[in-house]
């Protein structure tokens, strides 16, 4: 049942990414199209897992896990989830640093541009500023609401080797508290582009604000009613648009979200990643072929983990692709992995992304 679901989100992805890789270098198309369409696929693989679970296969789920939590994590559960904690030699931790090494090819024997990127998340306080206006005159002032406990998300993506890219980009997402929602893209080698627009474009209550710099270029934005002021107006500086003024942008997020989207990950959920394996299956049309390698101990923030190779290949219609990875059961991100994504009408996309650092908050 798990996979039949996985093949059908699988097909409700090949949409979107299909709408979303014919924009690539269209600056203002991208970020267009990103901002209606980059949450589909989770929302879709998400409300088909829990309208379509019955009350016998929510029991028997929930002993599955039961019994393999506690079997010194051999399986390999939630793929991406940065919202609940790793357990690690019998400890329970947060990830609140990761920083990747980025590299990714859009377009067959294109050149392969490089990236570093980082995320960090935690408490901290910020001043909150809004605008007042003078309905009488129209006179607009800043004013400064005070000194506010919020949870901020910060990222950076530095090139290394960019197409047009030349400057870093940084930003921080302030919230007014960290909820599985906001922690969905904080995992991801590419900018949290829905937790991005949601603060910008959604409205969102629990959004406090938001900063953007890219080189010469800024923006500030912030929300007095996510702190009780429902009286005073938000408040900006910059232009709105600057995502769509950044070069490669829409690159890096293509490129990584055709690998999210048709890689291994919840295809091998709940397997044993510590015993050998060959595997085939298939469904409507989808064939899937993978095999888990054990292989010995890695270190890696601090850290020993026990790891295993994967690889894969895929045929869904007329979309093909391959990826081998580096995985550890307890992790829920890959240390090492990369693919090439095929699509016989034209796209032929390359990703490689590599743990070089990570940090971890006991709870």
């Amino acid at each position: 049942m798990k996979k039949s679901k996985f093949v059908f989100a699988i097909f409700l992805a090949f949409l979107v990414f299909v709408s979303v890789s014919g924009c690539i270098g269209g600056g203002e198309k991208v970020t267009e199209t990103l901002k209606e369409k980059a949450s589909s696929v989770i929302e879709s693989y998400t409300e088909s897992q829990t309208s379509s679970y019955t009350e016998s296969e929510s029991e028997t789920e929930t002993e599955t896990y039961t019994e393999t939590s506690t079997s010194a994590y051999s399986i390999w559960e939630e793929p991406w989830d940065a919202y609940h904690p790793v357990e690690i030699d019998g400890d329970k931790y947060l990830i609140t640093y990761i920083k990747y090494h980025l590299r990714v090819r859009t377009e067959e024997g294109g050149p392969i541009y490089e990236y570093e990127v980082e995320k960090k998340r935690g408490s901290t306080k910020i001043h909150v500023y809004g605008k007042k206006v003078n309905m009488e005159t129209g006179k607009q002032e800043q004013v400064d609401l005070g000194e506010f406990e919020v949870y901020e998300y910060y990222g950076k993506i530095t090139p290394i080797k960019g197409e047009d890219m030349n400057a870093t980009f940084e930003y921080h997402l302030w919230v007014k508290e960290r909820t599985e929602n906001t922690d969905t893209f904080f995992l991801f080698p590419s900018l949290d582009f829905m937790a991005v627009y949601t603060s910008i474009y959604g409205g969102s209550a629990d959004a406090v604000g938001i900063s953007i710099t890219y080189g010469n270029q800024r923006l500030l934005y912030y929300n007095p009613a996510a702190v009780g002021d429902m009286s005073t107006m938000p408040y900006q500086e910059g232009d709105i648009g600057i995502i769509s003024n950044v070069p490669d942008i829409g690159n890096i997020y293509t490129s990584w979200y055709g690998f999210y989207t048709f890689g291994i990950w919840e295809a091998i959920q709940g397997e044993d990643l510590y015993k050998a394996k060959k595997d085939s299956w298939g469904f409507m049309g989808y064939q899937y072929n993978y095999e888990i390698d054990p292989d010995g101990i890695m270190n890696l923030g601090g850290k020993s983990f026990k790891v295993s190779n994967v690889k894969w290949t895929y045929t869904f219609g007329n979309m093909q692709g391959q990826g081998e990875a580096i995985l550890t059961a307890n992790l829920p991100v890959p240390i090492e992995a990369k693919g090439i994504f095929i699509e016989q009408s034209g796209a032929n996309i390359f990703t490689h992304v590599k743990i070089d650092d990570i940090s971890f908050e006991k709870i």
